[in-house]
């Protein structure tokens, strides 16, 4: 690892190497591709929504420990004016409505520049942020009743991100570096990818991906942005949490983008936008006791490594990025519909075979026990049908029984509940997939959890198609949809956690594999796929409950919102904590323009000047129900680089004192002192 100083040093010459090769590479043109970026909040309702991937009764928000973030990348070829839209975003997530919605906002600003063929939308994954975005078709289904205000803040965000990207526009190039992330993951079900075969697998050193793919974005004058690929779960942050959090992959970009604002590196825009994507870690886990603890002495601590083993590896190969992005810019998408489609001999290698409607088995009840486990009930590796948890299951999640055509389609899978039959079924089974191309760059974007070996199939399948202009190739996961996760064939036969959760049994991997061949062929033949499915939209179908629905906030007797319940000290030395207590209102009534809760304000000059926001690592807002009101309690640990001096915790909070009056407050702390 790199010293800040030796770091600083390096992204300083890579500035000027970067010209220089730029130039003599193409002897002309100096900038190859127009780019923009932007930068936009997402944050869901901060109390009281269930929160997304674990599935725990009770997990329900309770604040923020780091806010949610959109972040996109638009790239422009200004000799054809090819676009690609491409944007990170920090939910567990992104549902195909979401895909639609934003999709329908940009024409009503750009017309048809941004497209399905052109435009991924990516999430990181988290499992720290609320749920209740997604357009179920079940009264109380696996993810919860839409809900209609943290649905708009999700694709309002997006779309505000996309817009600072494309008003951001300008010229640049794009740099790739490759490097291995070591020690920030870990296969977390070997039984399943030690059922692949033995020749195969020796073909790799790991049981999982350890490579980064960067790239580095570089403006006129200082580096803009940067985008990197890395295979791991974001699970640092455990189900035990109820705090909003980017975990690591957030936590690194937070403080990439945090340096650069400081304006301490001068070869980064203060406006520098780090995007830490996701890509393939569908058995890949941060938790690397392999029991949902580790490497760090508490979930926080866990976190923070992990992001700063990505955050490190990150930095070098941006310092050291050297080679450039040459080429036209191209994509495309194409519907699969996924209930029962018939793949070849070529893709299953024992003669043609059906994908089934989608069905969760036993195991994805059971869940990972090394990101958490599941319920005690159910364990992984179940295969065999159990007539009274059958009976159970039907009493308690009004799904219908399973039916003997799907549970011979999806053997050896025991059955959990079905989600793909019917005339309407409780689940769409048509999924995007979009193949796209930047220089000798291609991002296949997938909306599902692959395994590593998936992974590598895919790969290896989608070069081959697309011939000598590919030299890298990186999986966006979670994209433009979900759809569980993708196993091999031979994993899914060991009915481990991944494979309960592949939803279209043991074929799915081939119908994958199959249909980005055939895209990938069209693509090279510039030629469009045919009899593509329609997708069902459910946008104005799905049932709707508001988190706040008809309630409003109280306050004890005699108190105010905003009013100081306590602070525990007036002095407060760096690497201390503090922590201040106000009376306040529900945060998930509404959402607030200026996207915090909390500000750290220095007193510089008799001026009180904000230093930081809920965006900080350091800070905590935390909020719980006490004597008929609500308690808002920020915490602040205070950095080891915090200047002395005297300080104050503003909060700006909301309430409703009535359904329709959104009302908000700003008020602050008793001063303190920071010291040594």
């Amino acid at each position: 690892m790199f010293s800040v100083s030796v770091r600083t040093f390096f992204l300083f010459c890579s500035i000027l190497c970067v010209s220089d090769f730029a130039v003599s590479s193409e002897g002309s043109d100096r900038f190859q591709y127009d780019i923009g970026t932007g930068i936009a909040d997402v944050t869901g309702p901060a109390f009281g929504s269930p929160m997304w991937g674990y599935a725990k009764p009770g997990q329900n928000t309770e604040g923020i420990h780091t806010r949610l973030k959109s972040r996109a990348f638009i790239f422009v070829d200004p000799t054809t004016q090819q676009r690609l839209l491409f944007a990170s975003i920090d939910i567990g997530s992104v549902e195909h409505h979401i895909f639609l919605e934003v999709l329908d906002r940009l024409k009503e600003n750009f017309g048809d520049l941004y497209h399905k063929n052109n435009t991924i939308l990516s999430a990181t994954h988290t499992h720290s942020g609320p749920d209740g975005y997604s357009h179920t078709r079940m009264s109380a289904g696996l993810v919860g009743v839409l809900n209609p205000e943290h649905f708009e803040r999700i694709v309002t965000g997006i779309v505000s991100s996309i817009n600072l990207a494309h008003a951001n526009l300008q010229p640049g190039n794009i740099l790739i570096n490759k490097g291995d992330v070591i020690g920030a993951g870990a296969n977390r079900s070997m039984a399943a990818y030690n059922a692949n075969p033995e020749r195969e697998r020796a073909r790799y050193k790991e049981a999982m991906d350890l490579d980064m793919t960067l790239l580095r974005l570089q403006g006129k004058s200082d580096a803009i942005g940067s985008i990197n690929w890395f295979a791991v779960h974001p699970t640092s942050m455990t189900f035990n949490n109820k705090l909003i959090s980017g975990d690591h992959k957030g936590y690194a970009a937070l403080t990439w983008e945090k340096d650069a604002a400081s304006n301490a590196n001068k070869a980064l825009n203060k406006n520098f936008i780090a995007a830490f994507a996701q890509s393939t870690p569908g058995d890949v886990t941060p938790n690397l006791n392999l029991n949902n603890t580790g490497p760090g002495k508490n979930e926080f601590d866990s976190t923070q490594i992990i992001g700063q083993r990505q955050l490190d590896v990150a930095q070098n190969l941006f310092a050291h990025a050297s080679e450039v992005i040459l080429g036209p810019i191209d994509s495309r998408q194409v519907y699969v519909d996924l209930s029962g489609l018939t793949v070849s001999n070529e893709f299953t290698s024992t003669g043609e075979q059906t994908t089934c409607p989608s069905a969760y088995g036993y195991a994805f009840a059971a869940g990972s026990t090394e990101d958490g486990g599941g319920h005690f009930l159910f364990s992984e590796g179940m295969q065999d049908q159990k007539w009274w948890l059958d009976f159970a299951i039907r009493m308690l999640t009004g799904t219908p029984a399973w039916t003997q055509s799907v549970k011979d389609c999806q053997a050896p899978k025991a059955i959990l509940f079905e989600t793909g039959s019917g005339e309407v079924p409780l689940q769409s089974q048509i999924r995007s997939l979009t193949l796209a191309r930047i220089g000798s760059l291609a991002i296949v974007a997938m909306p599902a959890e692959l395994t590593t070996m998936s992974a590598r199939r895919i790969r290896e399948a989608v070069k081959a198609q697309l011939g000598d202009w590919v030299q890298h190739i990186v999986i966006a996961g979670y994209a433009n949809g979900y759809a569980g996760y993708i196993t091999t064939p031979e994993e899914y036969e060991t009915q481990q956690y991944e494979g309960g959760h592949t939803l279209h049994g043991k074929w799915t991997l081939p119908a994958y594999l199959q249909t980005l061949s055939n895209l990938a062929k069209s693509f090279n033949a510039s030629e469009t796929i045919l009899n593509q499915p329609e997708y069902d939209d459910w946008r104005g179908k799905a049932s709707t409950a508001s988190l706040f629905e008809n309630t409003v906030d109280a306050l004890p007797k005699g108190t105010s919102f905003g009013e100081v319940i306590n602070i525990d000290k007036a002095l407060v030395k760096k690497g201390e904590s503090i922590t201040v207590e106000f009376w306040s209102g529900n945060p998930a009534t509404g959402y607030r323009d200026d996207n915090s809760y909390l500000t750290i304000e220095q007193k510089q000059a008799n001026v009180w000047q904000p230093v930081l926001t809920d965006m900080n690592w350091s800070t905590i807002i935390r909020w719980h129900e006490e004597s008929n009101g609500m308690v808002a309690k920020i915490i602040w640990t205070v950095p080891a680089d915090t200047s002395n001096g005297i300080y104050r915790i503003k909060h700006l909070g909301n309430y409703r004192l009535k359904v329709d009056a959104f009302e908000q407050f700003e008020t602050i702390s008793p001063k303190f002192e920071v010291t040594d």
